[in-house]
């Protein structure tokens, strides 16, 4: 794939961003109705899965980490786990909040790796 489509995409991923990270903090804060738990668990796998996916996806593998996309990378993170609270919010025994706790050491120790990966320069399309 072109180097000219992965920067158009990038920015599409940018924006879908922004909704997660709304939804989230929405669903987050919303009334619970009997819908949340199928809400939630579709939200939690799509904002998960897209950080992995611009994290570890093949195409991006093969291109240089840039600051831009390890900010959009982990602004997919944060979102996953800000989503991660809503069952602890609902309910959940208190042992889940291990989990998040865990959680947010993975998301961290990811973080740390990828810092070390961030290129030098600030242009990530040359």
């Amino acid at each position: 794939m072109d180097t000219e489509q992965l920067e158009k995409q990038l920015s599409v991923w940018n924006r879908l961003l922004y909704a997660a990270l709304g939804s989230s903090v929405t669903l987050l804060f919303s009334s619970f109705d009997q819908f949340l738990g199928v809400v939630w668990i579709v939200l939690q796998i799509v904002v998960t899965s897209s950080g992995f996916f611009l994290l570890w996806g093949k195409r991006w593998r093969k291109l240089p980490l840039s600051k831009e996309r390890a900010n959009t990378i982990f602004g997919y993170f944060f979102a996953s786990w800000l989503l991660s609270f809503v069952p602890g919010i609902l309910g959940a025994d208190s042992l889940y909040y291990i989990i998040v706790f865990v959680y947010a050491i993975f998301i961290l120790v990811i973080y740390r790796r990828t810092q070390k990966e961030l290129s030098v320069s600030d242009e990530m399309f040359p």
